[in-house]
């Protein structure tokens, strides 16, 4: 598991931006946009279901250590800790770049986001897989991957005793 590529990054990055500045152009020009804002939901899910996509096909690359069939030395769990942390760091960006409330995206937008909640979960899910084994190589007492949106979009962690 190796997290999210550069190419996947600049690509997130690219659509991001181009839909910011169609939102900007199309504020000013229309008096209604509920349905163009609709779009641009339609768009941020495609974007995060790409995301999770090549999520799921990266933690499917690991083969039996992703599901704890193999055990993971320290490094490797370290390595898979990180990679973790990147999908959720990518996918936090799109959300947070939408809908969190400093945003300079149209408000209407927080409204429509059910969708996008709907795909963050399937990626909480992708994500906890791996993290089982690599709570276990290091010790920890339990792992969480979570959603508080739009605020942290995903969040994991690992639980040590004191």
């Amino acid at each position: 598991m190796n997290g999210p590529s550069e190419e996947l990054r600049a690509e997130v990055e690219r659509r991001i931006d181009s839909l910011e500045r169609e939102l900007a152009e199309a504020d000013q020009r229309l008096p209604d946009i509920s349905e163009w804002v609709r779009e641009i939901e339609e768009d941020v899910v495609r974007l995060l279901a790409r995301v999770l996509a090549e999520c799921r096909l990266d933690v499917e690359s690991d083969g039996p250590q992703a599901s704890g069939g193999e055990a993971l030395g320290r490094d490797g769990a370290l390595d898979r800790y990180a990679a973790v942390q990147a999908w959720a760091a990518l996918a936090s960006y799109v959300v947070a770049r939408v809908y969190a409330p400093r945003s300079p995206w149209h408000h209407g937008l927080a409204t429509a986001a059910k969708a996008a909640v709907a795909v963050l979960g399937s990626i909480t899910t992708v994500l906890a897989g791996p993290l089982g084994p690599v709570a276990a190589a290091l010790g920890a007492q339990s792992f969480t991957v979570g959603t508080q949106f739009p605020s942290a979009p995903l969040t994991v962690s690992l639980t040590f005793a004191g």
